[in-house]
């Protein structure tokens, strides 16, 4: 360029999302390419259309132009990777034309007719993606020119010298913190520009300039990480005050891109298009445009000195914004979030609409329906993305509609169903009292007893196991739940009670005998009755010691007799926990038991090493160790024992294998979940580095096994656990933001366990239904009284959380109970059961206001036929609800 010359004639643009538009918008003016009078606008328009022409528009409208021979023009293009993410999210056609784009320059400057200068600028993150143009990255190899970083002289220069010029000192002490700050990140320049910027403005506003500015001013801005936060909060406090905050949540959504390009990039936009997002008047939108480029606070563009109309271009001022303004770093997460749903959502539907593909179905179908919900998507949002927005919710609302076709088709094959149940019902309940009788006679038969005992143990054992899982069950369960788990431990203690007190000198039933003691062990600790549990525990020890000694080859009994002990220490530390005032040593007889049952255990382990579940026995007993040793002080051997159970387990669970699914006892990475736990907290106050560590990979774990066994309510249960301990470990390391998400975490898990359950409360009163009508034709009038009582208390209860105007299947519900009562008053009546049919009839007037028209008079006229016949027999009033029986619900 040593002979270009002197004069020339400078065009600056951007690409944003129509570069050869922008380009032409350029030339068009005065200084460049552009005319004056009539013809300076059709004179943008030829231009444009020049450009497009071909790869030489670009020459062609410069010769066109006829400009000085001794003229040359530059070219500046800036931004110049707003392309690629330009390239990135639009169709082929728009892909298409910015490569056409590239060409224009690529060809200008390779050409000699005309003086055409072209420079780009971008972000060097950026040059791997010229690869994906051609000719593009030999070009910039030609030319290219990487800025370099500051040196630490040349940032501390760049701190003092605008304070000097400005009649001002700056502390030493604040420099070297601010050279020490200044990251590595391409984002620092204008952040430490901004923060100094905030620091020079505070000082004088604070300061009578007798003193230099230092940390106190630096810190009262929110020093280098956080100035720039603070100062967007401002401005966004500001919107929030006059009622807009969602319209700037929505606006700076709309100006970020990190969709298309993760690492971030600004998407400029037209007031207009912004206006049609935020579904307000562009009047609204320009408001709160100006509240975030007021002076002193330019975080959009154009600056304030320029007004703003329609087609006025508004962007970010520079990408640290996005990142250094915590607020935007949400939104862009969020908005990126739904983009990803919406895209995906288009791309099914046209291939849906091609044939290639079908409707959605859970879970995709919740999901994208659990979006629209929250986000209430219009089409000028969608078009940034994918243009297809009516047919995308046309799809949304098909697969809603498809899904409520198929579930009415599964009701209906449930009511054909229901008559072929009732038999089945029937059928299985003779054989259920069969199968009790041919059990009672099996007991008494001593030569069968012994092989049928194995079968009915293994039933008892299975429903026990499903009841007693012995940790982390606080919160876990609705209490529907637990009352049924305490109703099976109740079943089961009455079998091991009876069990246990056989006698026999045959080994096995002598095991059992053991065994059952143990399981009474087991059921009482579960119900927490702790004294009780002691002395069968207590029981099984003795026997087990018993058959050891007579039979040593048996390996079954050294891991029963260490079952016990490890139960019985457990017992004792819970005793101990929840009364301390009855619990006899509770913590040194709980250690000791441990002590007997890791000695066993760990001979069993030496001797089988192989044995995956003896090992994880073991591992469960030094913990469990750990915990009473916790309590009492004796720090070091808690972190021991901890440390031991940690090596045993994590050889268990190597190679990410969580177990099978059918497991009743807790899985190696579920007690492996647990001990990390258990040591991160003993360790918060020591080596919190460690302990971080530690609550990282108990939440990991928990997080696996709740992702395999998602029903699984203690895993989810456990997991909100560890992210709250792990929570409050962050909230002591002043890192409140990671906190804050794993308090959220735990609440999101623990909310979702306190949702009832509407289908299973639906399914009790189905049952409740089918009860009474088998009690009805069994002739059960009582018991067909008080199921039905039953039914219709919980049909109100579920009514109160459901209306059933909303619920139509509750009509059925209802009228099936409606005449169940008429038929229970008219046997009662037959009978000579007067107060029975009264109360059959008052029951029959709570039932009648939930009925529908049709179905509430066709019961009244049966009401009354009957009550005339009962009080008419009587002398009594004909009816005692006469305002009932009159009104329409």
């Amino acid at each position: 360029m040593g002979g270009a010359g002197s004069s020339w004639r400078v065009a600056t643009m951007r690409p944003g999302e129509d570069p050869i538009y922008h380009l032409a918008a350029a030339l068009d003016t005065k200084q460049v390419l552009g005319t004056d009078g009539e013809l300076a606008s059709t004179n943008r328009v030829l231009l444009e259309a020049t450009l497009r022409r071909g790869t030489r528009g670009l020459v062609e409208a410069v010769r066109q132009a006829r400009i000085q021979p001794e003229d040359n023009l530059l070219i500046v293009v800036d931004q110049f990777e707003e392309l690629f993410r330009y390239r990135a999210s639009r169709h082929d056609v728009s892909k298409n034309e910015a490569v056409a784009f590239v060409k224009l320059l690529l060809e200008a400057a390779k050409q000699t007719e005309c003086p055409i200068y072209i420079a780009l600028t971008m972000r060097s993150d950026f040059i791997g993606d010229c690869m994906d143009i051609p000719g593009l990255p030999e070009m910039v190899n030609n030319g290219q020119y990487l800025v370099p970083r500051m040196t630490r002289d040349e940032l501390r220069s760049a701190i003092t010298g605008p304070i000097a010029v400005g009649g001002g000192q700056i502390a030493q002490r604040l420099v070297t913190r601010l050279l020490n700050e200044f990251g590595d990140e391409s984002d620092q320049l204008p952040v430490l520009q901004h923060a100094l910027m905030r620091t020079w403005n505070h000082w004088r506003q604070h300061n009578a300039n007798d003193r230099s500015l230092d940390f106190e001013d630096f810190e009262a801005i929110g020093t280098l990480r956080n100035a720039l936060s603070m100062h967007c909060e401002e401005a966004y406090q500001e919107a929030r005050a006059g009622y807009a905050e969602k319209v700037a949540e929505r606006m700076f959504k709309a100006l970020t891109d990190t969709f298309s390009d993760p690492r971030g990039v600004r998407r400029p936009t037209t007031v207009k298009e912004l206006s049609a997002v935020c579904e307000v008047p562009e009047m609204e939108v320009i408001r709160i445009v100006e509240m975030f480029r007021q002076a002193e606070r330019s975080f959009l563009t154009p600056p304030n000195r320029v007004a703003l109309n329609s087609r006025s271009v508004i962007d970010l001022s520079h990408e640290s914004l996005m990142r250094g303004w915590t607020r935007l770093t949400g939104w862009a997460e969020e908005e990126r979030a739904s983009a990803a749903i919406y895209v995906r959502l288009s791309q099914d539907a046209a291939w849906f609409a091609e044939g290639q593909g079908g409707l959605w179905s859970n879970p995709e179908l919740d999901l994208g329906l659990s979006w629209k919900q929250a986000n209430q998507p219009i089409a000028a949002w969608a078009e940034r993305y994918n243009s297809s927005f009516l047919q995308a919710m046309e799809f949304l609302d098909r697969s809603e509609q498809e899904r409520g076709r198929i579930a009415a088709e599964r009701e209906r094959e449930r009511k054909e169903k229901l008559r072929y149940t009732q038999l089945v019902a029937g059928i299985l309940g003779v054989l259920a009292i069969v199968a009790i009788v041919l059990a009672l006679v099996a007991l008494k038969e001593k030569r069968r007893a012994e092989s049928n005992l194995q079968l009915a143990k293994k039933a008892v054992d299975e429903s026990l196991s499903s009841a007693g899982r012995e940790q982390a069950r606080a919160g876990a369960d609705s209490p529907q739940m637990e009352e049924f788990r305490k109703e099976l431990l109740d079943k089961a203690e009455t079998f091991y009670s009876v069990l246990s007190r056989q006698y026999s000198t045959n080994e096995a039933l002598r095991s059992e005998n053991a065994s059952a003691h143990s399981r009474l062990g087991d059921i009482n600790r579960l119900l927490r009755r702790y004294e009780d549990a002691v002395q069968e525990y207590n029981d099984a020890i003795a026997r087990f010691e018993g058959l050891q000694s007579e039979y040593p080859s048996r390996s079954q009994y050294p891991r029963a007799l260490a079952y016990a002990h490890n139960w019985m220490g457990e017992s004792f530390r819970l005793w101990w926990e929840t009364a301390p005032q009855t619990a006899p040593n509770g913590r040194s007889d709980a250690e000791k038991h441990y002590d007997l049952a890791l000695n066993i255990q760990q001979q069993i382990h030496d001797r089988e090493p192989g044995d995956s579940v003896a090992q994880q026995e073991l591992a469960r007993t030094y913990y469990n160790r750990g915990i009473v040793r916790y309590d009492d002080g004796n720090i070091p051997g808690a972190e021991a024992d901890f440390r031991k159970g940690i090596s045993l387990l994590e050889l268990l669970v190597r190679g990410g294998d969580l177990g099978d699914s059918g497991r009743s006892t807790p899985r190696p990475a579920q007690d492996l979940a647990r001990v990390y736990n258990n040591l991160a907290k003993l360790l918060e106050r020591r080596n919190e580095k460690e302990s971080d560590e530690l609550y990282q990979r108990a939440i990991a774990t928990a997080n696996a096994l709740s992702k395999k066994w998602p029903s699984n309510r203690e895993y989810q249960m456990e997991l909100a656990q560890y992210c709250d301990n792990y929570a409050r470990l962050l909230a002591v390391q002043n890192r409140f933001d990671v906190a804050q998400q794993k308090n959220h975490e735990a609440i999101d898990l623990i909310e979702g366990l306190i949702i009832p359950s509407p289908s299973v409360s639906m399914s009790l009163v189905k049952a409740l239904q089918l009860r009474t009508e088998i009690l009805e034709a069994q002739g059960s009038v009582s018991e067909e009284r008080r199921e039905s009582d039953r039914l219709l208390e919980t049909l109100k209860g579920l009514s109160r959380s459901q209306p059933s105007q909303e619920h139509p299947e509750f009509h059925v519900f209802y009228m099936n109970l409606g005449i169940n009562y008429l038929g229970l008053a008219k046997s009662n009546l037959a009978s000579g059961d007067l107060k029975g049919a009264e109360a059959a009839l008052e029951r029959l007037t709570q039932v009648l206001p939930e009925l529908s028209t049709a179905d509430r008079e066709t019961l009244v006229k049966s009401y009354r036929k009957l009550e005339s016949q009962m009080w008419g027999a009587h002398g009594r009033a004909a009816s005692r609800h006469p305002d009932l029986l009159r009104r329409p619900p």
